[in-house]
């Protein structure tokens, strides 16, 4: 063997011993991109002890443990008492849940039903925060509530808490209340 073999071959390995290949983490700020668990048509139940759960069917569900995470695509979800009766359901085409918190960001085609009455909200846009059982809305976003067999409210500035049933807009659009 030359020396000139001798010295390429020593070199090649000088430059594969220098780097190193973990693939098990991702390339600096991208770990967004690779979910720790990507499910697709999947049922997702998100509940603590002592509280109704409530249980998600999404088209795409992606969970990002390093940052509490979970991204839902195309999602319906129901919640039910200890009885089974229908609480609440609803639906949206995004949504990024806190899987700490389960406080959530929804998106694109939002509406959410409470079996218990005539009434549903519909939106583009709300924020779950899920202890103080709260929808809202960001912004000048329009959101609409449907109650009492026909009757609808359309405004922004939405805020609504589902255990009290207390709504309010900080600007009406639309609609009429009557007593």
């Amino acid at each position: 063997m030359g020396t000139k073999s001798l010295l390429g071959i020593l070199l090649a390995l000088f430059l594969l011993s220098s780097c190193t290949m973990d693939s098990q983490t991702p390339p600096s700020g991208r770990i967004a991109e690779f979910p720790d668990v990507r499910l697709t048509e999947a049922t997702y139940v998100l509940g603590r002890s002592g509280e109704t759960p409530l249980s998600i069917e999404a088209q795409e569900i992606a969970i990002y443990e390093k940052t509490n995470q979970a991204i839902l695509d195309t999602l319906v979800f129901t919640q039910k008492d200890a009885e089974g009766n229908l609480l609440l359901s609803g639906r949206a085409d995004k949504a990024q849940v806190d899987t700490k918190t389960y406080d959530a960001q929804l998106s694109g085609n939002i509406q959410v039903r409470r079996a218990d009455e005539d009434f549903s909200i519909e939106a583009e846009q709300l924020l779950w925060l899920n202890d103080e059982q709260v929808l809202s809305s960001e912004g000048d976003s329009s959101v609409l509530i449907n109650f009492d067999g026909g009757q609808t409210i359309k405004g922004s500035g939405f805020k609504g808490n589902l255990r009290t049933a207390t709504y309010a807009f900080t600007s009406l659009e639309e609609g009429v209340l009557h007593r």
